[in-house]
């Protein structure tokens, strides 16, 4: 058994990270854990005796080659806590994960990261933010940092995909497994450009216990954490509690007092959360560890995201403000399509609407 080994077999057992720590300082490395009696394991403050006879009889609940097997068939890399390139802002929180599986790549960038939460029923109005702002950030060298659930999360990384930027997604559950089951491919494109990250083993998920553990790592992962939209009860706030405990800044996105989907980022806002309504709130929070060289500003204002079908000519007409009557004779495209594609270029950040229904290129 290597040290390596040592860690994979605590990971999992689902020794958390703190009790393994404890473990290590009682008898001076992973090793030595599985070199102790049961007795002397069961003395270890804080463990229980079920938890000592799990980590003394390993071997019925983990079958390492088979663990090994699949990490090496399905290309995962395991990083460790004594690794070199282990996320510094990851290693500052007091209960960081001494292991965890990775596909994709860390880079020096990720340093400078930003995790956008909020809710999965998300409205027009926070799914249009989160993925401007995430847009807007990632061209601007910033990491997005976000759950891979539906809504928010899922607008966020698209965003920073769009801009050509950087996007790490933290899994709630293993390799191996997807959930929801639409993001596969989303999944399979972060990874490609960015990174993916988990605490679990191949295919394991342990249900909603698994989240508020993968809600730690964004936090952790993160300078900051910016809540779009959250109900007064969800998973967005257990990040921004978190975020709050590492002494990380948290931002919120005010919301209609009508709409219940902003009810929990209004509250965090009362609570002392830094209210923004621009990215550029976010940028100049940290313009003193990251100044901005002038050509990443330049390429905010050059880099366009895709535009589909009826998007690219209807944005080639807006060359000045227009109406949507003249803009479907223009195109000669249908009032319902040309609706359809200007809220999809409202969302994309790349048009506004002026009064009396006119747009314009913003």
């Amino acid at each position: 058994m290597t040290e390596l080994d040592a860690l994979l077999i605590l990971n999992h057992l689902r020794v958390g990270p703190i009790t393994s720590r404890r473990l290590m300082d009682s008898f001076g490395s992973a090793i030595a854990i599985f070199k102790a009696s049961e007795r002397h394991i069961s003395a270890v403050s804080h463990l229980s005796s079920a938890n000592a006879g799990k980590i003394k009889n390993w071997e019925k609940h983990v079958k390492l080659d088979n663990a090994w097997a699949i990490i090496k068939e399905q290309n995962i890399k395991i990083i460790t806590y004594k690794d070199a390139h282990y996320p510094p802002l990851l290693r500052e929180i007091y209960d960081h994960p001494l292991l965890f599986y990775l596909r994709g790549e860390l880079i020096p960038q990720d340093n400078q990261a930003v995790a956008f939460v909020g809710t999965r029923n998300a409205t027009g109005y926070g799914r249009s933010i989160a993925r401007k702002w995430s847009y807007n950030l990632a061209a601007r060298g910033f990491t997005i940092i976000s759950g891979l659930a539906r809504g928010i999360d899922t607008e966020s990384h698209i965003g920073a995909i769009e801009a050509n930027g950087r996007t790490i997604a933290v899994l709630g559950f293993g390799f191996g497994y997807v959930y929801p089951k639409e993001n596969a491919a989303l999944l399979e494109k972060i990874a490609e450009t960015g990174a993916v990250i988990t605490e679990y083993p191949w295919k394991k998920y342990h249900g909603k216990a698994s989240f508020p553990l993968r809600n730690r790592l964004i936090a952790g992962l993160s300078r900051a954490t910016l809540v779009v939209e959250s109900r007064r009860r969800g998973g967005s706030l257990i990040t921004a509690h978190f975020a709050n405990e590492y002494n990380r800044t948290v931002f919120a996105v005010p919301g209609s007092i009508n709409f219940s989907a902003s009810s929990g980022t209004n509250q965090l806002i009362r609570d002392g959360a830094t209210l923004v309504t621009s990215p550029d709130e976010i940028t100049g929070e940290f313009e003193f560890l990251f100044p901005m060289p002038k050509q990443s500003e330049d390429k905010v204002q050059k880099l366009i995201p895709k535009l589909e079908g009826n998007e690219e000519i209807l944005y080639s007409f807006i060359t000045e403000p227009i109406s949507i009557d003249e803009l479907a004779e223009k195109s000669d495209v249908s009032i319902e399509k040309v609706t359809t594609a200007l809220l999809m270029l409202e969302l994309k950040g790349l048009i506004r609407m002026l009064p009396g229904k006119i747009y314009d290129r913003k």
